[in-house]
């Protein structure tokens, strides 16, 4: 009988593993979800800029910063670089 409980905790205790690699399997899915839906997003708005804009990967497009400009832009309306280089002299 000692050796039925064991297999019962050890048939739990891989249960909980393998439930726990789920639960970090759909949260990495869920964060490329997001990350594809986004820039999707960005991509619909930077295909407005004269010449048109398209991120590729978003973490290593965006580090300079000049495609949130872009963006920003974009959304806005107004040429936010032309007021912060006049703001700058």
């Amino acid at each position: 009988m000692a050796g039925h409980e064991w297999d019962w905790f050890q048939r739990e205790e891989l249960i909980g593993q393998i439930s726990d690699i789920r639960v970090q399997n759909l949260q990495v899915e869920r964060e490329n979800v997001q990350k594809r839906t986004f820039t999707r997003w960005i991509n619909l708005h930077l295909e407005k800029c004269n010449p048109p804009l398209e991120v590729k990967d978003l973490f290593i497009d965006i580090q300079d910063g000049k495609i949130l400009m872009a963006l920003l832009e974009v959304l806005s309306g107004q040429s936010l670089m032309q007021e912060i280089l006049c703001k700058w002299k």
